[in-house]
């Protein structure tokens, strides 16, 4: 199982990036606590100017070795590539690493996505409680 994980706006709230920086991650990783055999890829804007361990530095020490990898950094040659740009990294990413199994998006811009995408998870405001219990179940289904 892999996990996409944005930063800004999952993490902390868009609007609390500055002056709340990472108050969600707690509860992030509570939850991944509860599957220890899922993976952790960083899709944040954050990848494109930090090192894999400094992403690693915001997590707590056991969740940060499940941070594995990053998305690659597509190129955007107009201003109509950036709809669904992120779901193309993520299909980048998964064909770099064939039989990578069941994967969730975590993000609060759906327009970096296709319409509907079921492996979707929209945080409206951070990583709130409802985020939570829907990261959960999804962990939970989709185990072994």
């Amino acid at each position: 199982m892999i996990v996409f994980l944005d930063f800004d706006g999952v993490l902390h709230p868009f609007g609390d990036r500055h002056v709340r920086p990472f108050c969600d991650l707690p509860r992030f990783e509570a939850v991944m606590r509860h599957a220890p055999d899922a993976s952790i890829v960083v899709t944040s804007s954050q990848r494109e100017h930090q090192t894999l361990a400094q992403l690693r530095a915001s997590f707590a020490p056991d969740v940060a070795t499940r941070v594995v990898g990053v998305t690659p950094a597509l190129p955007l040659h107009s201003a109509t590539d950036l709809a669904g740009s992120r779901y193309r990294e993520i299909l980048a990413y998964l064909a770099a690493k064939p039989g990578s199994g069941p994967w969730l998006a975590i993000d609060d811009d759906v327009t970096l996505y296709p319409a509907g995408l079921p492996e979707l998870l929209v945080c409206e405001g951070g990583f709130s409680a409802r985020e939570a219990v829907q990261l959960g179940r999804w962990l939970a289904g989709n185990r072994g």
